[in-house]
C-alpha cells in the first residue's frame, strides 16, 4: 500500500527547527509523505531578533495551478504558519482543490502565544483565521490563539476550569471545525493539551509537566505528531496523549542536551519513540 500523502503548507526556515523542518521528519517517521508546500522561507527563525526572508505568495498560485493540472491527489492538506493574511484565500483555495470527504484538514492558526500575536503580524490576521478555521476538520490552536478566534482576550495568567474550556471548543465547532485540540493550556500540575471531538461531543486532557526550557517550534511539532499519528489510524484523544508525551520527552531531551534553545528541539534523536512496533525492532537488528 501506497504511503499516505500529506500536503504541508508552512514557511522553511533554514536555521532553527520549526514549520517544515518539524513538519517533515515527524510525519515521515510516522508512515507518510510530507509534499511541502512553503509560504514564505526565512534565513532562520524568530527568536534570534532578525532575520531574512523572502514571501512566496506570488508563487503559490502557481504551484496549486501546477499540482491540480498532473492531478495529484492528498490524503491531508496541513496548514500552519503563513506569511500574512493575503495567503489565507490561497490556503482556503488550496483546500477546496485538494481536500476530498475522505481526506484529513487540519489547520494549525499560528499568529500567537503568551498572551500577544507574534510580531510579525497585525490585528488583520485575526479575521484571517477566524475564516480559514472554517474549512478545517481538526484545528490545534494554543491557549492564546484560542482567545483571538473567540474575540475575547487572552488571559494566560488564570487557570480555566473543564467547563470553561467545553464552552470554548463548543464556540469553536460553531465556527465550522468538527475537532479541536487546543495547548498550552495552564494548570496547576504545569500544562495541558485538550481535545474535544464535535462529532460525539467526547472531551478529554493530557497533563504535562512544564519542562523548563523555552524554545520555537513545539507547537509544530506537536501538531505534525497528532497529524502524522491520525492518518497511521490513531484516534484524537489517544493521538493528543501520545504528541504530548513525545513532546515533553524531546524538550527535556534537548534541555538536558544543552542546545541553545533558538535551535528549537533536537527531535532527531528522538523520532524513534515515534517508529511502530515493527520499525523499532527491525532499527535494534
Amino acid at each position: 500500500m501506497s504511503a499516505k500523502r500529506v500536503l504541508a503548507i508552512h514557511d522553511l526556515c533554514s536555521f532553527g527547527r520549526c514549520s517544515l523542518t518539524a513538519a517533515i521528519p515527524v510525519i515521515s517517521v510516522l508512515g507518510s509523505q510530507v509534499c511541502p508546500f512553503p509560504t514564505a522561507v526565512f534565513s532562520n527563525n524568530l527568536t534570534y531578533g532578525e532575520f531574512t526572508s523572502t514571501d512566496l505568495t506570488q508563487q503559490m498560485p502557481g504551484l496549486i495551478t501546477m499540482w491540480k493540472k498532473l492531478n495529484f491527489h492528498y490524503d491531508a492538506v496541513y496548514s500552519g504558519f503563513l506569511a500574512g493574511p493575503a495567503q489565507v484565500d490561497l490556503v482556503k483555495e488550496t483546500i477546496d482543490r485538494f481536500a476530498s470527504a475522505d481526506s484529513l484538514t487540519v489547520v494549525d492558526p499560528a499568529m500567537a502565544d503568551n498572551g500577544v500575536l507574534y510580531p510579525v503580524f497585525d490585528t488583520s490576521i485575526i479575521a484571517a483565521m477566524r475564516s480559514l478555521i472554517a474549512k478545517a476538520d481538526l484545528i490545534t490552536p494554543n491557549y492564546t490563539e484560542t482567545a483571538f478566534l473567540l474575540e475575547t482576550a487572552p488571559d494566560t495568567a488564570t487557570m480555566p476550569t473543564t467547563k470553561s474550556l467545553l464552552e470554548k471548543c463548543r464556540a469553536l465547532v460553531k465556527m465550522g471545525p468538527k475537532q479541536i485540540i487546543i495547548t498550552s493550556v495552564p494548570t496547576a500540575e504545569g500544562i495541558k493539551n485538550i481535545s474535544y471531538d464535535g462529532m460525539s461531543e467526547s472531551f478529554d486532557e493530557a497533563i504535562t509537566h512544564r519542562v523548563d526550557f523555552s524554545t520555537c517550534g513545539t507547537g509544530d511539532l506537536f501538531t505534525s505528531t497528532v497529524t502524522g499519528l491520525l492518518l497511521r489510524g490513531s484516534d484524537l484523544h489517544g493521538a493528543v496523549k501520545t504528541g504530548t508525551t513525545f513532546l515533553t520527552h524531546a524538550i527535556e531531551y534537548t534541555r538536558k542536551a544543552g542546545s541553545d534553545p533558538r535551535e528549537g528541539v533536537q527531535i532527531e534523536p528522538c523520532l524513534g519513540l515515534l517508529a511502530t512496533p515493527e520499525k523499532r525492532g527491525k532499527a535494534k537488528k
